[in-house]
């Protein structure tokens, strides 16, 4: 995305300047004092470089041009990759800083020289702890050339943002899918085991004769000394179950520090099990709800693409104390294997409350009683936490 160069110009004078001009001036009043020619000469001559200084200056800021890229959205603590091009659009080279700041993040490029015509890539890494959108902030060039008395800076391409979906924290899927199968959180029942020889996170069904491909870490010893033949374990390993996460952004007291991290918790589970899914050998549908009027739904395979996609409609989310309930059949599965999951900053809830009147399943999971496959960033954790 190109940004045109706006007309922010400042001069900015340094001290060593205001010396030059004081030590310009003395000499030019003592020589028409003294009736010497040479030294007014040569206090003109120190203004002059001067003024030399600012038109060089002015002419190098003015001919420098920007092209920004836009900023994929991230999570908070993730390293940010921000990035833009610099063209130098003059006859003659160029030698400029250019700087860049957005919150406590600062970067600053020097080009001494960039050459005319030459087009080069600037790279910014940050990092942005809490989610939401946050200002990159302008671009901007501070010129001196060649005295380094006079700073010229311009701005050359505009403030633009980056979204910042919620904090990840740490799933272990083997203790998640064990809990989910003890939870009556959907249509699981028609969810059919499949056997395999490899090592999976399925129970041990029996055993059989080792082949060719086999992993030697399933062999059974004993067996295999016993019959003097080499036999495997065998798994029952189950498909992994589909995800309906509807979160329920309840906030009492948007200035109580304890109901803001409770809202923070069940933000980074939802991207937490959606992230933990995607980077799994299989990933599952995942469909994300969010209240509203009306409520927002994103349904996809669980890729990190459309994570990242979907779960930004997180980074803005902000916490209310009338959360509008979801309407059942905005909940309704898409398969019959699907596990539905209200993470909720209050115990018994009522979109927990109104989804089961309505006869859907669903398990809810709350701060209150935070399970144990779940590990929030340590910012989250509660004080005192025990489990």
């Amino acid at each position: 995305m190109s940004n045109a160069p706006t007309a922010r110009t400042r001069v900015r004078t340094t001290r060593a300047a205001w010396v030059w001009v004081l030590t310009a001036g003395i000499i030019t009043v003592v020589g028409w004092y003294k009736s010497i020619n040479l030294l007014v000469l040569g206090g003109y001559f120190l203004l002059a470089l001067l003024a030399v200084n600012l038109r060089l200056a002015w002419r190098a800021s003015s001919r420098l041009r920007a092209v920004r890229h836009a900023t994929p959205p991230a999570f908070a603590g993730e390293t940010v990759t921000v990035t833009a091009d610099i063209v130098n659009e003059a006859s003659f080279p160029l030698t400029t800083l250019v700087t860049a700041e957005a919150g406590a993040n600062r970067s600053a490029w020097m080009f001494s020289p960039l050459d005319s015509g030459d087009r080069k890539t600037i790279t910014a890494r940050w990092n942005f702890a809490r989610r939401g959108r946050h200002a990159l902030g302008p671009l901007k060039v501070d010129s001196s050339y060649p005295l380094g008395l006079l700073h010229v800076e311009r701005q050359l391409a505009a403030d633009e943002s980056v979204l910042i979906l919620p904090l990840v924290g740490k799933i272990d899927l083997d203790l998640f899918r064990y809990w989910l199968t003890r939870q009556e959180a959907g249509a699981g029942e028609t969810h059919r085991p499949s056997r395999r020889a490899t090592p999976g996170n399925g129970d041990v069904r029996g055993l059989r004769p080792y082949r060719p491909g086999d992993s030697p870490r399933e062999v059974h010893w004993k067996t295999a000394a016993r019959r003097n033949q080499l036999f495997v374990r065998e798994y029952d390993q189950t498909e992994p179950m589909d995800l309906v996460l509807i979160v329920d952004p309840w906030l009492p007291a948007a200035d109580d520090p304890e109901a803001v991290r409770r809202l923070e918790w069940v933000l980074s589970l939802a991207v937490s099990l959606a992230v933990a899914s995607a980077v799994s050998d299989s990933p599952a549908e995942l469909t994300l709800i969010v209240p509203g009027t009306p409520p927002a739904a994103f349904h996809g395979r669980a890729t990190t693409t459309f994570v990242r996609r979907a779960f930004a409609a997180l980074a803005e989310l902000d916490g209310r104390a009338d959360v509008p309930l979801v309407p059942a059949d905005f909940v309704r599965p898409r398969s019959n294997r699907a596990a539905r999951l209200v993470l909720s900053t209050r115990p018994r809830g009522p979109t927990a409350q109104a989804l089961r009147a309505a006869g859907l399943t669903c398990a809810e999971v709350t701060p209150d009683r935070p399970p144990s496959w779940f590990t929030p960033p340590l910012a989250l954790a509660a004080k005192n936490s025990s489990r």
